[in-house]
């Protein structure tokens, strides 16, 4: 599952730079968004802003986050399924009641 979700988040990455890539310029829109337009529709054209490459950069763009999501609990499962917390705490334990001689207050012997 784990190799399956790695391939499928590159495969999709390099899709989305793709999709991305293809989709036309907009132009003066930038410049319309941002106080320059004729209206509230001028910001997307008259076709709008659900064109193919719109929907699809957009279902691609979901995936990409949904396997990003997918792929950091798999990390984090595996990092806690390779430490211990219990035999760490009996590790630390163990150096805690080994102290050398004259560290914990006592006058060092002579």
């Amino acid at each position: 599952m784990y190799l399956f979700t790695v391939v499928l988040h590159v495969f999709l990455s390099l899709f989305l730079i793709v999709v991305i890539l293809l989709q036309p310029g907009k132009g003066g829109d930038v410049g319309n968004a941002f106080g320059g337009g004729l209206g509230s529709g001028a910001m997307f054209g008259p076709r709008g802003a659900g064109n193919l490459l719109s929907r699809a950069t957009t279902v691609v763009a979901v995936l990409f986050m949904t396997t990003s999501i997918t792929l950091a609990l798999f990390s984090n499962k595996r990092m806690m399924e390779d430490s211990d917390v219990a035999d760490e705490l009996e590790r630390l334990e163990a150096e805690e009641q080994v102290v050398p001689e004259g560290v914990d207050g006592s006058a060092p012997v002579e």
